[in-house]
């Protein structure tokens, strides 16, 4: 079965330097192990002190007989009657000495069809679940404040997340085109459009902590010819990677196709999702973000567009974010008035909506919604958000024909509270600027409010025109100075549209302003390279280090 399959797919390819690695199959023969009594009836029970459990993992040996194999089935008790102990087969155990012996442990369940086994953390902090896929149940192990690790049963949608968004619908045949207004040599990596990049090497943020590995191994290999297996060229391996590069945007994570990122860095900063080039219904792992194996499994779609928030969805489970639903569906179907779903529910029918649709993270505030969890601060368990780029009002670089530039005028808004202010002085005459969205629009969650105000701080123009993400001031206006406010946008009211919440990414200015004083042609700045390999790589703010759920 698919889920049987999948946990193979947690089997690594790669000796960690920093580790002690070792790398398990499956074994002929059962080594003996201590048996482990539950306590029947009981709701949770302690399975014993976290360094006993952690020593039960690492207690199998190398087999002999294959480098490649452990010996050793590991007893972790449940509270069930029924099945009072489960016993699990190691399938990778991984060890980084340099992190305090943080250990990532997964495998499969004895006697039991389409499971699942997970556990991480280090000798005083365990995390894990079973998952009995087949059977609709799952177990959560977690430490306590006393350094016991107690098991409970959970719903399956704590361990594994199978997604029924809905067959794949047939959208408008309407080209969309996104980068037209783009000056490609002066975007941020991931903003750029594809132009012969090396999709085996794309990194969003490179010297981020934080790593998400888009993993495509699959398509390297592929020689099936069916008809039902999509064929994908570079250009869709490449927008399925901008899509979950705009999404985490505003937190410091590298998302990337280069397996030898992936490779060195520490196990509990990696995260891993895998692409298979057949049919299918993705779903993922919950907070299988410090661990090797593959924390989803996404199946083709049409394209890389849609791949891509297909992603995007199934990386947030990997973070532990739940379906965002309503009273009437699982996965709520947005607003078509404003043309925003978020991006935990229905993604389809944005697909009508073209470029001005916005997918956003969530904290169900919309009417209706059966999951008000907060979707940016449980990201931020695992991974520290960004910091503000634009602290301090900045210069309006004007050219000296009065062009405003992408190229020069640009920034990101990366939180709620976020606002970026651009100062000129003018002799009067007409000004005339967009403010957009610079990201692929299926990944980008900035939806653009841009106030104009005159040295007294009066409001001379606001723009945040419904359902466009973009903002326009197109006002003639009198000699003095002025100060263009951006900040992220709200649409409607918080239950019926959105709020700022999620109003978050990168944008750029372009346009004119007449008779600016002073105006010359500037110095080229230095541009971001729209190749995965720049010079110098983007420093990391240091990050949280572990996240229990």
């Amino acid at each position: 079965s698919k889920a049987t399959v999948s946990v193979l797919n947690w089997l690594p390819t790669h000796k960690h330097t920093r580790q002690h690695h070792q790398h398990m199959g499956r074994t002929t023969a059962l080594a003996a192990c201590a048996a482990l009594a539950a306590l029947a009836g009981a709701s949770a029970h302690g399975i014993g002190k976290n360094r006993d459990v952690y020593a039960r993992l690492m207690a199998p040996t190398r087999d002999r007989r294959s480098a490649a194999a452990l010996s050793g089935w590991v007893a972790m008790g449940t509270p069930d009657p029924v099945a009072p102990a489960l016993e699990v087969e190691l399938l990778d155990r991984e060890v980084d000495e340099a992190d305090g012996g943080y250990i990532s442990a997964t495998g499969r369940l004895l006697g039991h069809e389409g499971s699942d086994f997970m556990m991480k953390g280090t000798p005083d902090n365990l995390y894990g679940w079973a998952a009995l896929v087949d059977e609709g149940r799952a177990f959560e192990y977690t430490t306590g404040a006393d350094g016991e690790v107690t098991v409970a049963e959970v719903p399956l949608e704590k361990a594994h997340v199978e997604c029924e968004v809905g067959e794949e619908e047939e959208a408008s045949t309407a080209e969309v085109d996104a980068d037209a207004h783009r000056e490609a040599d002066s975007l941020a990596i991931h903003e750029a459009a594809y132009a012969g990049q090396d999709i085996r090497k794309l990194q969003s943020l490179p010297g981020a902590k934080m790593v998400l590995y888009l993993d495509y191994s699959d398509f390297w290999v592929d020689v099936r010819t069916s008809d039902a297996v999509r064929r994908y060229n570079k250009q869709h391996f490449y927008d399925n990677w901008r899509v979950p590069s705009a999404g985490f945007s505003m937190f410091e994570l590298n998302v990337v196709t280069d397996k030898a990122v992936y490779d060195r860095t520490p196990i509990r900063n990696r995260a891993k999702a895998c692409f298979y080039n057949e049919d299918g219904r993705s779903y993922a792992r919950p907070h299988s973000i410090g661990t090797n194996g593959c924390g989803s499994t996404n199946y083709v779609k049409r394209n890389g567009v849609i791949l891509g928030k297909v992603t995007l969805h199934e990386a947030g489970h990997q973070f532990g974010l739940g379906h965002d639903g309503d009273t009437h569906n699982s996965y709520h179907k947005g607003d078509r008035r404003f043309r925003w779903t978020p991006i935990m529910g229905s993604h389809w029918p944005g697909e009508w909506w073209g470029s001005q649709a916005l997918y956003q993270w969530s904290m169900g505030e919309y009417k209706g919604a059966t999951n008000r969890e907060d979707d940016l601060a449980k990201i931020g368990r695992y991974v520290q958000r960004r910091t503000d780029d634009i602290r301090a009002p900045r210069a309006l670089v004007v050219g000296g024909n009065g062009r405003v530039s992408v190229a020069q005028n640009r920034g990101k808004i990366t939180d709620r509270t976020d606002v970026d202010s651009f100062t000129f002085s003018t002799a009067g005459g007409r000004v005339d600027l967009t403010v957009t969205r610079t990201e692929l629009y299926a990944g980008s969650m900035l939806d653009i409010e841009a106030t104009l105000r005159d040295s007294s701080g009066r409001v001379v123009v606001r723009s945040n025109p419904t359902a466009d993400r973009s903002a326009y001031i197109d006002r003639t206006v009198g000699a003095g100075d002025y100060t263009l406010d951006i900040r992220g946008g709200a649409e409607g009211t918080p239950q019926s549209g959105f709020s700022t919440y999620s109003s978050l990414g990168n944008y750029g200015i372009s346009g004119t302003v007449a008779n600016v004083a002073g105006a010359a042609t500037p110095e080229p700045a230095t541009p971001q390279p729209a190749t995965p390999q720049p010079a110098t790589p983007q420093p990391a703010t240091p990050q949280p280090t572990t996240a229990t759920p």
